[in-house]
């Protein structure tokens, strides 16, 4: 299989919220067959000191051009929202952890920013005070709780950071 039709599976599946584990599974295909996806699975070396060995050198600017590489990967195969909540992130890692569906708040939240999405490709300009609105308003009532959590926090989260 050529490398361009390889990565074109990213193209065909982008992220759109709720098919993350599909997403994932496709992005490690390509990554581990470009030999990037370590950049999921290890921390970046630090950065070398004016008298570092060349390995060390070399392992640091390899390890940033491959998650320069797999983040440009993750942000082509994502729609539009999810790429404009990402595009502050410079770590492939970050990006993983953020899309990890575990508890039915991600779950729901990662329905409705798809469907935000939908709205944006329609050119449809809703501002994140109403982003949040619209997610709090389709809570049902075992999701207080949560709710407070925000209100008490300060409400200066982003919808990812919510997520956590």
């Amino acid at each position: 299989m050529a490398q361009g039709s390889l990565s074109s599976i990213l193209n065909q599946n982008k992220l759109t919220g709720d098919n993350f584990v599909d997403w994932k599974k496709n992005l490690l295909i390509v990554l581990s067959f470009e030999k990037h996806k370590y950049v999921l699975q290890k921390d970046c070396p630090p950065v070398p000191k004016e008298n570092a060995s060349s390995e060390e050198s070399m392992a640091f600017d390899n390890w940033v051009n491959s998650n320069e590489i797999a983040r440009c990967y993750m942000m082509a195969s994502m729609n539009s929202f999810l790429q404009k909540q990402h595009e502050g992130y410079l770590n492939t890692r970050d990006i993983m952890h953020n899309h990890k569906p575990e508890t039915p708040i991600k779950d729901h939240m990662l329905t409705v920013i798809r469907y935000l999405a939908e709205a944006q490709n329609h050119e449809s300009e809703i501002d994140a005070d109403t982003q949040m609105e619209m997610i709090f308003e389709s809570l049902s009532k075992e999701f207080i709780p949560f709710r407070t959590i925000f209100n008490l926090s300060g409400k200066n989260m982003s919808l990812m950071e919510l997520m956590k």
